[in-house]
């Protein structure tokens, strides 16, 4: 990061805090949807038949929501932005794409140190930002296009429509850059399909029937992908320890 950027960021981060207080009671809205995508998420593992994971995630789903809340906190929103064509958040922040890494590499250590409810905790932070990544302004960078109304449809509507809701059909990658990758790519695609739509309820609820459901459907895969890096690390650890 440059001096410029160093700058604009501290200027940046000083205005946040003055809205601080409103963007606190914003924020507690918005965590409802993270949870719905959470508890949604669990759902489908279990009607997908990843049992061992599901119940995993069922017993730790309180430090996920906790980690989910947390991620949120104290200016740290301002890094949940990443565009996957230049590989840039917010310009002077860090991005999406550092920050979902840093947690979900700190929730293996510290599930390996002993402290899972902390490492349920920070996989949580790393679904928080796996999910940022499918509202199309996260991706493409751009705070003042309809950013904040958008959140405000979501958060009001989430719960009222049955095609915002799957509980079957997880999408499951191999590593967590396919799931920022694809998040991010395709919330920007929906969103310029869609973006001529004149009637502001009739575009957000297009685009929210996809994007929603794609948050779902790729959380349940990261919770799976995380419950298969314990079970591959554990069994290269119990091949160590017999050597």
């Amino acid at each position: 990061m440059n001096t410029l950027e160093k700058s604009y960021s501290y200027v940046f981060k000083n205005v946040l805090k003055a809205v601080n207080p409103v963007k606190k009671r914003i924020m507690k809205a918005e965590c409802m949807v993270h949870k719905f995508i959470n508890t949604q998420s669990v759902i489908i593992l279990k009607n997908d038949g990843h049992m061992e994971a599901y119940k995993l995630m069922e017993a730790y789903i309180s430090d996920i929501n906790a980690g989910v809340v947390w991620a949120d906190q104290d200016l740290k929103s301002s890094n949940h932005f990443y565009n996957p064509y230049n590989n840039k958040g917010l310009y002077g922040n860090s991005d999406a794409k550092q920050e979902c890494i840093s947690y979900y590499t700190r929730a293996l250590n510290e599930y390996f140190h002993g402290d899972i409810k902390n490492s349920m905790f920070y996989l949580g932070a790393t679904c928080h930002l796996i999910q940022d990544l499918t509202v199309p302004q996260h991706a493409n960078v751009h705070l003042l296009n309809n950013h904040r109304s958008y959140e405000k449809w979501v958060i009001r509507t989430h719960i009222l429509h049955d095609e915002f809701k799957i509980e079957e059909g997880g999408i499951y990658f191999n590593s967590l850059k396919q799931y920022i990758d694809f998040n991010s790519k395709e919330a920007i695609s929906i969103y310029r399909k869609h973006s001529h739509i004149k009637n502001r309820h009739i575009r957000f609820h297009i685009i929210t029937s996809m994007v929603l459901t794609m948050a779902q459907a790729t959380t349940a895969g990261l919770m799976f992908k995380f419950y298969k890096d314990i079970q591959e690390i554990k069994s290269i650890i119990i091949t160590e320890h017999k050597k």
